[in-house]
């Protein structure tokens, strides 16, 4: 579900998770007072554990004795 930031003139700036079909809220939650969504850039995407890496060989130098990296699975050494 997204977060999104609106702005109290009264309270300041608050996030508020909601659904993309919800409409925008028009009073703030604390006091009652009208609020503006603030447009933010957003936060992308975070790769979480190994990524990609994980498929490859993690070593400078891989197992199999090559002098260049290699693309196959890492031999677990």
């Amino acid at each position: 579900m997204p977060t999104y930031v609106y702005e109290c003139k009264d309270c300041g700036e608050f996030e508020q998770q909601q659904s993309i079909s919800e409409p925008a809220l028009k009073r703030c939650p604390q006091c009652g007072g009208s609020v503006s969504q603030v447009i933010t850039g957003g936060a992308g995407f975070i790769i979480k554990g190994r990524g990609a890496s994980a498929d490859h060989c993690e070593r400078d130098t891989p197992c199999c004795g090559r002098e260049t990296r290699c693309d196959k699975p890492p031999c677990g050494k």
